[in-house]
């Protein structure tokens, strides 16, 4: 472990402080040391599938660099089921998302429909709503014009962080 974390140190990735125990500081892209944090709240799974019911529960504080995800309202969802593996976002991962209604289309973006979320890339058409999944395997969802009056934005991906 200790030779792991030095050649992390050597390749500029963090920087350790001697003689101090768990002193590890990550070292931003543009190479200064981050000490800001941001804490993250995880509040439970998202479907990237069929929709499912929404339940808001905090589950954890998650921190990181804050220089990794862009956005002032942050929370995380986990990732169940396979939709959206064609654009790298795999069940078990943490999507990260900023707390926004207003998205481009073709957005990756939790989506709440009555009570129900699900994680897709958005379209918008003159036919209602397209709910696009990134795996052929998984149908995408069409929301009529009446029925995506009942729908709505409810953060937008801004990072996915997977466990190793």
């Amino acid at each position: 472990m200790r030779e792991h974390l030095r050649l992390i140190e050597k390749k500029g990735f963090v920087h350790r402080t001697p003689g101090r125990s768990r002193a590890l500081v990550v070292v931003r892209p543009d190479g200064h040391l981050d000490h800001d944090l941001v804490r993250v709240p995880l509040l439970g799974r998202i479907p990237a599938g069929d929709p499912a019911v929404a339940i808001e529960d905090t589950e954890a504080l998650l921190s990181f660099p804050a220089f990794l995800f862009s956005g002032s309202r942050l929370f995380a969802l986990r990732v169940r089921g396979s939709s959206m593996k064609g654009a790298g976002i795999f069940d078990g991962d943490i999507a990260v998302l900023d707390a926004r209604s207003e998205v481009a289309d073709g957005t990756i973006a939790a989506v709440l429909i009555e009570d129900e979320t699900t994680l897709k890339r958005i379209y918008r058409r003159a036919s209602g709503l397209l709910l696009k999944a990134e795996n052929p395997a998984v149908r995408d969802i069409k929301l009529s014009p009446i029925e995506a009056e009942h729908a709505r934005v409810v953060g937008v991906l801004v990072g996915v962080v997977r466990k190793v």
